[in-house]
């Protein structure tokens, strides 16, 4: 197990070497995933500095200037790694955030094969999952962060395409905190935008029934647990098992 997790900590900080900003968030997930919190949120706040320079190219959009100034005469990996950032883009055959598993296996029942999610709303996300196990004041601060991007962005940072996966992963955290009223409203928005991109209707309406029925008639602990454990029954592959096994295996 010491022998993948350094193969699979070796490969995702080789491509974020190489890869744009918004990679540094693959390495993050990972940490999260391996219950190393505080990593986690390093590799984050590493990230949110990236992210935050005004010559950052975010899908195509940048101050032409300022990248000029900052990054031009540049070879084009060095232009990639400082100043592109892209969506991050989950494979739904991998579990990455256990949190995103019935929307993963949503997607992959109407046969969509990956998760196109902003990168500045997976950076709260992630920022709030890390912080829960850490400080819970730091952890209500990154939901608000997230509520704030969801509720008011323009297009800037979330396209249209990608409001569905926003709303939902809003509801999520605000649906851990135990507002359900907020978490029913962000699904139902989830529902109801525009361009169902990511076809995650699927776990969008269990989500909903679940909250449903945890505030109506308030079912056991038991049967709760029962309805997720039977959607989520099909075998994920770990990103730990994912390197390790051969190319043709993984298919």
């Amino acid at each position: 197990m010491y022998i993948a997790d350094k193969m699979s900590c070796h490969m995702l900080k080789l491509a974020a070497k190489f890869g744009c900003v918004s990679n540094m968030l693959y390495i993050a997930m990972y940490y999260y995933m391996t219950f190393r919190y505080r990593e986690a949120l390093f590799v984050i706040e590493m990230t949110r500095v990236k992210l935050a320079q005004p010559y950052l190219m975010y899908r195509g959009r940048v101050d032409r200037e300022r990248y000029t100034e900052a990054v031009g005469g540049q070879s084009w990996s060095t232009k990639i790694r400082q100043a592109v950032a892209w969506d991050i883009i989950l494979d739904n055959r991998i579990c990455y955030i256990s949190e995103l598993i019935p929307e993963q296996q949503s997607a992959l029942q109407n046969r969509m094969l990956t998760l196109y999610i902003p990168v500045f709303v997976m950076l709260h996300f992630l920022e709030f999952l890390c912080y829960r196990h850490i400080d819970t004041k730091l952890s209500q601060a990154a939901l608000d962060e997230l509520q704030v991007l969801v509720y008011h962005d323009q297009g800037l940072y979330i396209r249209d395409l990608s409001r569905d996966i926003s709303w939902e992963i809003l509801g999520i955290c605000q649906q851990i905190t135990g507002n359900l009223q907020a978490a029913l409203y962000s699904y139902q928005q989830s529902l109801i935008t525009q361009y169902p991109w990511n076809r995650i209707q699927t776990a969008t309406h269990r989500r909903i029934h679940d909250i449903v029925g945890t505030t109506s008639h308030r079912p056991s602990r038991s049967r709760r647990g029962s309805n997720w454990r039977r959607y989520t029954n099909p075998v994920w592959i770990s990103p730990q098992r994912w390197f390790t096994m051969s190319p043709t295996s993984r298919c």
